[in-house]
């Protein structure tokens, strides 16, 4: 299917401000776009015309969109295929994650032997550098709390490495089940990030990075562009330089991961200093009621809001932090028992609940490939397979007594012990607890709604959304939010995925005592697992 066929009619779907915004003539431009303005759309939209724009028919370089997580990639490659067809993204026309044009812009580096990797010609006698760049190091070996780390430079030419120690103890995966990797050739995509940050400040190698782009990229499209860090923006405007097209698109009020690196605020002065006009789209879809328009204009005005309490049914929970969803109750199951942070026991854990996730919300948990990377489980299909195994476990945690959690976490263990040859340690409450945790969601009575932190819940959007507040969340609402701080950010985005109503869900009181717990019916949730397995 062509461009122009797979377009045909979609043009008609766009309001004024969306036409004018993906089809304006401005080189580079920055599209301001809040909750439901068709952000994503229009992206894909811009996209579609960079790449079967006529005047460049016979310019062999690519048409390329970024965002900075694979489900925003993922959401708007689709997008692009479904508006534009499959031929939009023929080669070298794609929709990757802004971490795979790092890589791409390293690995020039080392070709052009601007840069070195220690061993270089004995890992790659051809001379056809290719680095194994994962992830995270999750996959070679476990976290432990340590201050053993790992730093990185550019000595001359070289790529070095060596082991260090950080001021605090935190979970890690130490410096010595690392660095044999490195010398293998295996890195991740944040040491990629680092030797560029120093590569940067050669004369040489910034050239060559400008060079590289101008004579691959046409068109750059950046979704997202306010998670951007200032690595991120230093090699946009390289971009720029090299007179490569750019978009940006984005909202400040949804700038969420600064404990990624992220700086807001570098964005405004980036746009400020290459003179990038600003179009907005001001018109949301999303809003269904006056009540949900109403609240998210004072949201976004910074007045006083205050949620309603109510007892409506919603369609999914949504706090910032993992730990208040699992606080507010059966009625709640959370994708995640907190951040991953690469322990076996963990990631077991993961597998289970992921069982449980996936057969009563037909949801993935949300760390189930960081799971399976810890374990070292390639097949990605291997969750199914063990499906008779963990509805095992299920069975066995329903009780909740310490020795039903007890037998639970040992009969896990050897589940994970037939597909996984990582050690997991014995029972032990920071190992069970996670257990302990599930456990609770099986005595509730009814089918419960997924529990998701505002990082998951972006770009989402749901009828009815609760929103979980601590204290001083609910106090920051009374005042009115203030985009220039992170937790207001976060506030607004939580209440603003619904499309009729958000209120307020509270925690729930206290849990009854183990003995009073042990006299609980069967629950409705785990027949849910149960009857779907």
């Amino acid at each position: 299917m062509t461009g122009a066929l797979a377009h045909a009619g979609a043009i008609n779907t766009l309001t004024a401000q969306q036409r004018h915004a993906a089809a304006t003539g401005e080189k580079n431009i920055f599209i301001e776009a809040g909750p439901g303005t068709g952000k994503t759309t229009v992206s894909a939209q811009r996209f579609g015309v960079h790449r079967f724009a006529a005047r460049y028919r016979h310019d062999a370089r690519a048409v390329v969109a970024v965002s900075f997580t694979r489900a925003a990639t993922f959401n708007l490659r689709r997008r692009v295929q479904r508006l534009w067809g499959t031929e939009a993204l023929a080669w070298p026309h794609r929709v990757v994650t802004l971490d795979t044009i790092m890589s791409d812009l390293f690995h020039d580096l080392l070709r052009e032997e601007l840069v070195e990797w220690p061993d270089a010609k004995k890992l790659w006698p051809g001379g056809d550098v290719k680095l194994d760049v994962r992830d995270s190091w999750a996959s070679c070996g476990g976290t432990s709390s340590t201050r053993s780390i790992y730093e990185l430079g550019l000595n001359g030419k070289a790529v070095t490495f060596r082991s260090a120690f950080a001021e605090d103890y935190a979970n890690r995966v130490p410096a010595v089940s690392i660095l044999p990797h490195m010398r293998q050739g295996i890195c991740t995509h944040d040491d990629v990030r680092t030797i560029l940050e120093h590569a940067l400040h050669r004369p040489n190698c910034a050239a060559r990075i400008q060079a590289r782009l101008g004579q691959q990229i046409r068109a750059l499209v950046v979704d997202e562009v306010f998670d951007a860090n200032e690595l991120d923006i230093a090699i946009l405007e390289s971009a720029i330089a090299a007179g490569v097209a750019v978009t940006l698109v984005g909202d400040p009020w949804q700038a969420l991961y600064l404990f990624r690196g992220a700086k807001p605020q570098v964005v405004r002065d980036f746009l400020d200093r290459n003179g990038i006009p600003t179009l907005r789209l001001t018109q949301s879809f999303r809003w269904q009621s006056e009540e949900q328009a109403e609240l998210a204009t004072n949201l976004r005005n910074g007045a006083r809001v205050t949620l309603p309490i109510d007892s409506d049914d919603i369609d999914v929970a949504i706090a910032l932090y993992w730990k208040d969803l699992w606080a507010v109750g059966g009625g709640v199951l959370p994708l995640a028992y907190h951040s991953f942070k690469g322990g076996y026991e963990e990631a077991a854990a993961t597998l289970l609940l992921n069982h449980a996730t996936r057969n009563i919300l037909d949801l993935d948990a949300t760390y189930l490939g960081d799971a399976l990377a810890a374990l070292n489980i390639q097949d990605r299909d291997i969750p199914r397979q063990l499906e008779p195994q963990l509805q095992g476990v299920i069975e066995t945690l329903q009780p909740g007594t310490p020795a039903a959690i007890k037998a639970a976490y040992n009969q896990l263990v050897t589940v994970v012990g037939a597909v996984s040859a990582r050690y997991l340690r014995p029972p032990h409450a920071a190992h069970t607890k996670r257990l302990t945790m599930l456990q609770s969601r099986l005595t509730h009575s009814g089918r419960p709604v997924p529990g998701l932190t505002t990082h998951q819940a972006k770009g989402g959007e749901w009828d009815i959304v609760g929103v979980v507040l601590s204290d001083t969340e609910r106090s920051s609402l009374g005042v009115g939010l203030s985009v220039t701080q992170d937790t207001h950010r976060k506030i607004y985005v939580a209440t603003t995925r619904a499309r009729y109503r958000t209120i307020e869900v509270m925690s729930a009181p206290p849990p009854p005592s183990k003995r009073a717990a042990g006299k609980t019916a069967k629950s409705t949730t785990a027949k849910h697992i149960a009857g779907l397995t």
